[in-house]
């Protein structure tokens, strides 16, 4: 009886060792570790320089942010877009107008499934369709379940600076990326349609709604072109702004909104991502 305890035993200390080897990197000091280095994208006629504006003056509070948590900042218009889990741990896609091919797809795949993290940042309404269609192909590829759609959320009630795209949001999901959070600044963003295997992680508030194209309004607060004054309102309950899906070892942050960790790109006097909770949920992101 004594022999067979200390087979027993023996047999649970080996599967014991051996869950400690395959289960994951926690415990196993050889394991690599991901690389604390971001690859924004700006070579694929990204927002920030779709309009003109140099990185620094759309994404220079986003770069220091990302360095002060002790991440070093790569540009993919100089270090290349070549998204790989040995040199990268993150990747931001900001609105990209020009579609990727299917190599730099398929890497984004690899990059995620190996353990990466993507972070993709869409556009409003008619502006910006084409980004939303590339972010939306590589959405697909993925197997993410996340959709940005071609619309521009509005709320006349809850809103920051009195400008009824730029909606406030205050109902999150519980979940690691929404963790102290009570509200985020939405700068003209589309809403999102999400399905398993992704997860909605904040809705606009009851009193938004959703437009095909953005309005310009009478103070010439409007950021868009094309405006059609005719669009009607679409009351939609629950608008999704945000959305997370977990592919493989890696994870997808989808946010319907380019702006929401960028600089005041518009002479409204404060930086997007200094704007209530904006910049912690970007540190809420990177540290999920």
């Amino acid at each position: 009886m004594k022999s067979l305890a200390v087979r027993l035993g023996l047999l649970l200390l080996i599967v014991a060792f051996g869950l400690g080897q395959f289960g994951g990197c926690s415990c196993i000091p050889s394991c690599t570790p991901i690389p604390k280095v971001v690859l924004i994208d700006d070579a694929h006629q990204n927002e920030n320089n779709f309009d003109g504006y140099s990185f620094e003056a759309f994404y220079g509070k986003l770069k220091t942010t990302l360095q002060d948590m002790g991440y070093t900042v790569n540009k993919a218009s100089t270090a290349g877009f070549s998204p790989s889990i040995s040199v990268y741990g993150i990747v931001i896609l900001p609105a990209p107008f020009d579609a990727y091919t299917s190599s730099e797809t398929q890497a984004m795949v690899d990059f995620v499934r190996a353990g990466g993290k993507l972070i993709i940042l869409g556009e409003y309404g008619s502006y910006g369709a084409s980004a939303n269609a590339n972010l939306n192909a590589i959405s697909t590829a993925l197997g993410a379940g996340i959709t940005f759609n071609n619309n521009t959320v509005y709320d006349d009630t809850n809103n920051y600076n009195n400008i009824s795209y730029w909606p406030l949001i205050t109902s999150f999901v519980s979940h690691p990326t929404t963790n102290g959070l009570s509200t985020l600044a939405y700068i003209a963003g589309c809403s999102l349609t999400v399905q398993s295997p992704g997860t909605p992680i904040a809705y606009a508030s009851g009193s938004a709604y959703t437009r095909a194209n953005l309005l310009r309004d009478p103070g010439g607060n409007g950021a868009g072109i094309g405006m059609k004054s005719q669009d009607t309102k679409d009351r939609v309950t629950n608008i999704i702004v945000a959305g997370v899906a977990q592919i493989g070892s890696g994870k997808v942050i989808a946010i319907g909104d380019v702006n929401i960790f960028g600089n005041d790109a518009y002479n409204h006097q404060t930086d997007f991502i200094d704007l209530y909770n904006n910049k912690k949920f970007l540190q809420n992101i990177v540290n999920w």
